[in-house]
């Protein structure tokens, strides 16, 4: 690369750049957040004694009262993820300081729900709808999804959460025409797909998907195919990640999201109703 830097001061500068990140792991976090955004990435590392195995990713991302985006943290996990490793990742966040969060917005990873309900009971869930009209793109006719698609925009739109499970009502009709089982897990689930409405219509747009930790795993499968289409070590990977994830950082905390900063009064008010009244009682 021409690069002025001998082997052993580019060692010398990695490791100064691991200390960094592991203070940057441990370090404090907000105890209130508005949304904590979580996904799991896959992808293949060489283990310590040269073999490749598959590994999970994790990468939290929130936003706080003020409408500020930050990184809450990553923790790799040697295989795939599993409900014991989500709960030690909430469980490191609570170490942080992390205390009450209003929404949590995921995937729909078995077991996850149940995590979140223990560790965080007044939170509330939600689901990513746009990996929800993915699958039911695949799952449903052309015309089924056309009707289904046509009410999640009204659900988007509804003037509360009354008329959004109503709404919720008619999809999973509309899915049981089709398929029982896909309208029984619909049915089940729908509170965690419909929570988004109960805020503000103006901020529902930033938390009814899990897209904000969706273009982290982009950056990092560019970065995994720069190197070869694997992770040559874990701490190859971290280092790498903590460089990416710092930046974008930066740059988030020197832009916060307009409409949540303009909504911020309305966030912080229905963050005190919630958790004041579970105080009181």
């Amino acid at each position: 690369m021409n690069m002025p830097y001998s082997e052993e001061s580019m060692q010398n500068l990695i490791e100064m750049i691991y200390e960094h990140l592991q203070y940057y792991k441990t370090d404090t976090i907000d105890r209130e957040m508005f949304a904590v955004f979580m996904d799991a990435y896959r992808a293949k590392l060489r283990d310590d004694s040269g073999k490749m195995k598959e590994m999970s990713l994790y990468v939290s991302v929130g936003i706080d009262l003020d409408g500020n985006k930050k990184i809450l943290g990553w923790w790799v996990k040697k295989g795939k993820e599993n409900i014991g490793f989500w709960t030690e990742v909430l469980q490191d966040m609570i170490s942080r300081g992390l205390s009450k969060v209003m929404i949590f917005v995921t995937d729909d990873f078995p077991g996850l729900d149940k995590v979140i309900k223990k560790l965080f009971p007044m939170s509330d869930h939600q689901l990513c709808v746009v990996h929800l009209k993915r699958n039911l793109r695949k799952k449903l006719s052309k015309e089924g999804y056309k009707r289904v698609s046509k009410l999640l925009r009204e659900i988007k739109d509804s003037a509360n959460y009354e008329e959004a499970k109503m709404l919720w009502t008619e999809v999973v009709k509309i899915v049981n025409e089709e398929s029982t089982n896909l309208g029984k897990r619909l049915e089940n689930k729908g509170e965690r797909y419909i929570a988004f409405t109960k805020y503000p219509e103006e901020v529902r747009k930033y938390i009814y998907t899990t897209n904000v930790v969706e273009s982290i795993n982009s950056g990092i499968e560019l970065m995994r195919q720069e190197l070869g289409g694997y992770f040559p070590s874990e701490k190859v990977l971290e280092v790498n990640l903590f460089i990416q994830l710092s930046n974008l950082n930066d740059k988030w905390m020197r832009s916060p999201v307009p409409t949540l900063r303009t909504n911020s009064y309305r966030i912080r008010q229905l963050m005190a109703l919630r958790y004041n009244l579970e105080e009181v009682l």
